[in-house]
């Protein structure tokens, strides 16, 4: 929070002059108000007269580095029904939560909202000047409420919604925790066997003579490669690590995995139910909350995450402008199973298709939740008969020789 220096009179006409942490001018103004105090002249310290250039360096970093959960967001959104609820105005509940943030991007963010709003700004508008934090789908829900006169209840709907897709998102985490744990778990051993135990046998593999077996002669040439560039291997892993990070930023790269991750047996069927459900559940919402057919499957196609379902929401769009129906816009895409397809002629004959959408995105979840569960219990033994296979070739390979050396003998 940025530091302000003032001058200000009290009751008695005295000058005052000091420094008070604050959000922004007019916090520091209703600051001073509250302690009866006149404000004369308000000024922002700088960075380096508050903390010094290593106080702003740092300040910068944490700012960069520091990200913005799901969580969060939840955070934030359930506070201000709470808030709301109990009849705090906006602004004083933005301020309250930004007081208690301890995520600094989201309190700076907070305070930019708080000031937004106080210069008569509508506090959907000052949500959409952060589109990293509050997407689309959030600013419109809140303009709705807005427009309404219903923000509490549009916020308890985006809290609701959120909470779930963080529910999912744990869910999903939690199952993925043991495999990775296993996979890098292994990656360690089989590194400090190249690095540490294999230099061991390589003077027992040079007194036994001849030639070694292949498995054998490329744990000892993988061995040396480790030894004798042990910096480069590291940055070498560090390379991959971060080039598959940015590889997966460009366009035809993260077209090609969206494809492949939905085409895959077993388990792609698991990404389109997940993709399915999170799309009916913004639909409900964004319908519910008043929001146009055209404009919510728009959004929808982004919230996705993929690419794939991304064009065919926006091929659904196209048909619907062009008049046709809208379970027939979702059914030509040929992206939507037919329970999908069945609900969603059923929503349109009843005219209740925001209410179907989120008996769609309720079935989708439990089916989820399912073979999320099943996933974790196949994955477990599967997994460590991988670890086994690994390690017990790297074992056989090591005593390959001595192995090769008594058939020699006899």
């Amino acid at each position: 929070m940025p530091k302000f220096r003032y001058v200000a009179k009290d009751v008695s006409g005295k000058t005052v002059t000091g420094e008070i942490m604050a959000g922004g001018q007019t916090d520091v103004v209703n600051k001073l108000q509250m302690q009866n105090m006149i404000p004369m002249s308000i000024t922002e310290v700088s960075m380096q007269k508050s903390g010094g250039g290593f106080q702003s360096f740092n300040d910068k970093i944490t700012m960069l580095t520091t990200k913005v959960k799901l969580t969060d967001i939840v955070f934030f959104t359930r506070q201000m029904v709470t808030f709301l609820n109990a009849g705090v105005t906006l602004t004083k509940s933005i301020k309250n939560i930004a007081d208690s943030q301890k995520n600094v991007v989201v309190k700076s963010v907070l305070n930019q909202l708080y000031e937004d709003i106080n210069a008569g700004s509508d506090f959907s508008n000052s949500l959409a000047k952060h589109p990293k934090i509050f997407d689309q789908m959030y600013v419109n829900i809140v303009k709705a409420g807005e427009t309404s006169g219903n923000l509490d209840k549009a916020l308890g709907s985006l809290a609701n919604y959120k909470e779930k897709s963080a529910q999912m998102q744990q869910t999903i985490k939690s199952a993925m925790m043991y495999p990775k744990f296993v996979m890098i778990f292994t990656g360690i051993i089989v590194f400090v066997i190249l690095w540490k135990i294999i230099p061991v046998f390589q003077g027992l593999f040079s007194s036994l003579g001849g030639e070694l077996p292949g498995p054998t002669q490329l744990l000892v040439d993988a061995s040396e490669l480790i030894q004798n560039n042990f910096v480069l291997v590291i940055v070498g892993i560090l390379g991959i690590r971060y080039g598959i990070a940015y590889a997966f930023k460009l366009k035809a790269v993260r077209n090609f995995w969206d494809k492949f991750t939905i085409s895959v047996p077993i388990f792609g069927e698991l990404v389109r139910q997940i993709i399915v459900s999170r799309v009916s559940s913004v639909l409900a919402l964004l319908l519910s909350s008043g929001t146009s057919m055209l404009e919510s499957i728009e959004i929808a196609s982004k919230v996705a995450n993929n690419s794939v379902y991304e064009a065919a929401l926006k091929k659904a769009a196209t048909d619907v402008s062009n008049g046709v129906e809208l379970s027939v816009s979702f059914k030509k895409t040929n992206r939507f199973d037919d329970v999908f397809i069945q609900l969603l002629e059923t929503g349109e004959e009843t005219g209740k298709i925001d209410e179907l959408m989120q008996k769609i995105a309720e079935y989708y979840d439990a089916e989820v939740a399912v073979k999320v569960k099943g996933f974790s219990s196949l994955m477990e033994p599967l997994l460590i008969v991988i670890m086994g296979v690994v390690i017990g070739s790297i074992v056989v390979a090591i005593y390959l020789p001595i192995f090769t050396m008594g058939e020699t003998l006899q």
